[in-house]
C-alpha cells in the first residue's frame, strides 16, 4: 500500500535536507571567504585592464562569482558606466546566473559529479558563444553599448553614484548591501557568510518543497509528455519552462533533482539548468528597463538557443 501523498512529500523534503545541509553550509563559507578577500572585486576590475582577452576573462569571472542573474545586476551596472565594450559585459551577464562556486558545490551534492561536469562546461560555452556573438554583432552594426540606457550619475565630488542609484533612474531596483566595517576579519567573514547563508537557504528550502510538490503530485505522464523525449520537443518546452520560473544556479538544483526522478529527458534537464537561471522572470524585468528591446530579444535568443544546443549534444552523444 502506497503511502499517502502528505508522508510522500515530507519524505522527499527530509531526504533532501539530509543530503544537502552540510554542502550548503560548505558554499556559504566558500561565498564568506571571496567576499572577505575581496577576490570578487579584484578579479571584476581586471575585466577593463583585458583587452581582447576581455570576453575569456569575463567568463572566468562569471563562473568563480557567487552571483546570480540580479545579484549581478550592480556589478554590470558598474563595469557598463566606466565603459567596458559589450561584448564581455553579455559573457558575464550570461554566465554568472549559471555558474558559481557555492552552485557548483550544491549541484555537485544534488545532483552528482556528472551534473557538476555539465554546469562547468555548459556556463563557459554560453558565456564564449554569448560574448562573440555579441562581437560579431557589433562589428556587423546590429548592436552597440548605446543600447544599455544606464547613464552615469556623478555625485558632487566627481566620484561615481552607486548602481543602485543609477538603477534607480530607469526603475531597476538593485539591493543595498549595507557593509560594517569589521576589526576581525573573521567577523566579517562570518557576516558575509550568514548573508549568503539568508539569502540562499530561503529560496533554496522554497525549491526543495516545489521538488517535493512536483514528485507527489504532478503526474509522471505530465511529464513525460512534455519533456521526457529524447527529441527536439523536449528541449524547446524545458527551454520555455525555464522563461517564467524565477528560478537561479541554486534553487534549480532540487527542482531538476525531482524531475530527473521522474523521467524527465536527460538533455531537457541541462537544458533547463541553463536556461532557466539566465532567463528568469525577475532577472529579464530589470534588463528589460535597462536594455533596447533588440539587445534584450539577442540576450534571451542566445540564453535559450545555447542551452537547447547543449542539451540536443547530450542527447546525441550519452
Amino acid at each position: 500500500m502506497n503511502a499517502p501523498w502528505w508522508q510522500q512529500f515530507f519524505d522527499v523534503v527530509w531526504l533532501e535536507i539530509a543530503k544537502m545541509w552540510w554542502i550548503f553550509l560548505l558554499s556559504v563559507l566558500l561565498v564568506g571567504l571571496i567576499k572577505g578577500y575581496k577576490l570578487d572585486l579584484k578579479i571584476r576590475d581586471s575585466i577593463v585592464r583585458a583587452g581582447s582577452y576581455a570576453i575569456p576573462v569575463a567568463v572566468i569571472i562569471g563562473m568563480v562569482s557567487p552571483l546570480c542573474a540580479c545579484g549581478i545586476l550592480p556589478v554590470f551596472i558598474t563595469l557598463a558606466m566606466v565603459g567596458t565594450p559589450l561584448a564581455p559585459l553579455m559573457a558575464l551577464l550570461v554566465t554568472s546566473p549559471v555558474m558559481g562556486p557555492d552552485a557548483l558545490l550544491l549541484t555537485w551534492s544534488g545532483l552528482g559529479g556528472e551534473w557538476a561536469l555539465y554546469k562547468v562546461v555548459g556556463a563557459a560555452v554560453l558565456g564564449l558563444v554569448s560574448g562573440f556573438v555579441v562581437l560579431l554583432l557589433e562589428r556587423r552594426g546590429w548592436l552597440n553599448s548605446e543600447m544599455i540606457l544606464l547613464k552615469p550619475i556623478y555625485r558632487q565630488d566627481g566620484s561615481l553614484a552607486p548602481a543602485a542609484d543609477i538603477g534607480a533612474e530607469v526603475g531597476v531596483q538593485v539591493k543595498r548591501m549595507q557593509i560594517v566595517p569589521r576589526d576581525s576579519q573573521l567577523r566579517f567573514i562570518f557576516d558575509r557568510s550568514l548573508d549568503a547563508a539568508l539569502f540562499i537557504g530561503r529560496y533554496l528550502l522554497l525549491a526543495i518543497l516545489l521538488e517535493a510538490l512536483i514528485v507527489t503530485l504532478v503526474p509522471v505522464s505530465w511529464i513525460k509528455m512534455l519533456v521526457g523525449t529524447q527529441s527536439l520537443w523536449s528541449l524547446l518546452m524545458a527551454a520555455l519552462i525555464g522563461l517564467p520560473l524565477p528560478t537561479n544556479q541554486i534553487p534549480i538544483i532540487p527542482i531538476i533533482s525531482g524531475l530527473l526522478e521522474m523521467g524527465i529527458d536527460r538533455g531537457a534537464a541541462l537544458t533547463l539548468l541553463l536556461a532557466g537561471p539566465v532567463t528568469s522572470l525577475p532577472a529579464m524585468i530589470a534588463l528589460g528597463a535597462m536594455f533596447e528591446r533588440r539587445l534584450l530579444v539577442v540576450f534571451i535568443a542566445l540564453g535559450i538557443s545555447i542551452s537547447v544546443l547543449m542539451g540536443l549534444l547530450l542527447q546525441t552523444f550519452t
